[in-house]
């Protein structure tokens, strides 16, 4: 995938969003309805990717944390499914700091070029170069239909209580490429 004259925007109240289409109903109708509202309420910031003529794909953050309650309160499944990579600190903590992609969507015609790929690596590499704040993780509910995008990105399944839903929390540990 040729990527020229792209700009990657900061969604403002004002931002002319250019046509879209991924194929999926209800993350089309995020961008065009619900993308400023959530950002106006401070809920999710969202960024797009466009060219001169479209919308090539858009993701948004908001933060998250990863807890021992994701995995039914069990503290003992937490420290063995991702203790290995929290600090022992006198006590330890029970949840630390993520940040969500909440929503993250590539035009049909471009779907198959790798920019679904930019998008992950661009997080990863923001979120431990640029890091503002404090994260550990970053988090997806994942549809059925991503799951392999995500494992290929390196992602990993937090719990197995949600493999029958329509969405599955997923992680990936930033301090696996500092």
């Amino acid at each position: 995938m040729e990527l020229k004259n792209i700009q990657l925007i900061r969604l403002q109240p004002d931002t002319n969003i250019l046509p879209f289409d991924c194929g999926d109903t209800d993350l089309n109708g995020f961008l065009f309805y619900d993308a400023k509202n959530y950002a106006k309420n401070l809920i999710a910031v969202t960024y797009i990717i466009q060219d001169e003529t479209k919308t090539l794909a858009y993701f948004n953050y908001l933060n998250d944390k990863i807890s021992h309650t994701d995995l039914d309160g069990n503290l003992a499944k937490f420290v063995e499914r991702i203790g290995i990579y929290l600090p022992k600190e006198k006590g330890g903590h029970k949840s630390y700091p993520a940040v969500k992609i909440g929503r993250l969507a590539v035009n049909k015609e471009s779907q198959i070029g790798g920019l679904g790929k930019i998008i992950i690596d661009y997080t990863k590499g923001n979120f431990t170069t640029n890091n503002k704040t404090g994260c550990k993780f970053i988090t997806v509910d994942a549809y059925k239909n991503s799951l392999k995008f995500y494992e290929k990105m390196g992602f990993k399944y937090l719990s197995s209580k949600d493999k029958k839903s329509d969405t599955r929390l997923m992680y990936f540990n930033l301090q696996t490429i500092s």
